[in-house]
């Protein structure tokens, strides 16, 4: 559990480096990498970062990024739904 916690963590740090006039590139950069394309150059300064993420955590930052965008605004509705889709990624069917 302790494990899990810290690669939450890890992944919260990461969104926290993202401004919300970021979120359309940001999403776009995930995608990318996702996709096996290099970096476009647009945030080098999240470029390293997203860079060392497995397939599952750009998966999750992918979604959590879009429900971001979505909830300007409400941070904390989507600050909720991050944590929850963690667990459920690390827990399955738990």
């Amino acid at each position: 559990m302790a494990q899990t916690r810290k690669s939450f963590d890890e992944l919260s740090n990461v969104l926290s480096e993202i401004s919300d006039r970021e979120l359309r590139r940001a999403i776009g950069l995930v995608r990318r990498q996702r996709a096996g394309l290099d970096a476009n150059g647009k945030l080098p300064h999240l470029e390293a970062l997203i860079a060392q993420l497995d397939p599952d955590a750009l998966s999750w930052l992918d979604i959590v990024l879009c429900v971001r965008s979505q909830q300007a605004g409400r941070e904390a509705a989507w600050r909720r739904f991050a944590a929850s889709a963690y667990r459920e990624l690390v827990e399955p069917g738990q």
